[in-house]
């Protein structure tokens, strides 16, 4: 299934909330994959493919490698579910998303994060992770929202600093510095261990 397929027996019901998404889940086999979106499930791609999953852990290497070094309270996890309070119809499961270690008190879902970074995939549509990035953006504490192509060399660094416009960094030898996190690297860095280091 694409991941903007809707699923035919819910065409015509009400967008779900949390707990029917959690309900809905419960249904369905362990090895499935599913996020809500605008109170639609969406499921992902499954597996990702190995290069999806080779740039997802260097970005969550280098950004606990920063975070570490300075003694932060804040780590980053791949594959998540994260928790917009005030958008009970949007329950993302995020590539990379740096988290609380006090992550609050809902089993599934982080409900606060600073960063999400997400890595395209053929599943992935341009209006479907640009809604999920609108998304992320109204989360009060989320400083940054990275897009990574699996591609070409591309990822896109959308800030709250800069009032959400995006930059886009090509070069393998682009710095990417994410202050707040004492984070930088070379592009080239996200892409090792890749064809397109």
């Amino acid at each position: 299934m694409s991941a903007i397929e809707r699923l035919p027996s819910l065409r015509d019901e009400p967008p779900m909330d949390e707990a029917r998404f959690l309900k809905f889940l419960e249904a369905r086999g362990e090895d499935e994959r599913w996020e809500l979106i605008e109170g639609e499930p969406i499921q992902m791609m499954h597996p990702p493919s190995l290069k999806h999953q080779i740039i997802g852990q260097n970005l969550e290497r280098l950004l606990n490698d920063a975070l570490e070094a300075q003694a932060s309270k804040l780590f980053a996890i791949r594959e998540i579910g994260l928790a917009i309070a005030h958008k009970p119809t949007f329950r993302p499961q995020a590539d990379v998303a740096v988290i609380d270690e006090e992550h609050g008190d809902n089993p599934y879902f982080a409900e606060r994060f600073h960063l999400v970074a997400e890595v395209l995939s053929a599943s992935n549509t341009r209006e479907y992770i640009s809604t999920k990035r609108l998304h992320y953006a109204e989360h009060g504490d989320c400083l940054y929202v990275l897009i990574l192509s699996q591609t070409d060399r591309a990822v896109e660094v959308w800030s709250r600093a800069s009032g959400w416009q995006g930059r886009v960094y090509r070069s393998p030898d682009d710095r990417i510095d994410l202050p707040e996190f004492g984070f930088s690297c070379f592009l080239r860095d996200l892409y090792a261990r890749t064809d397109l280091a």
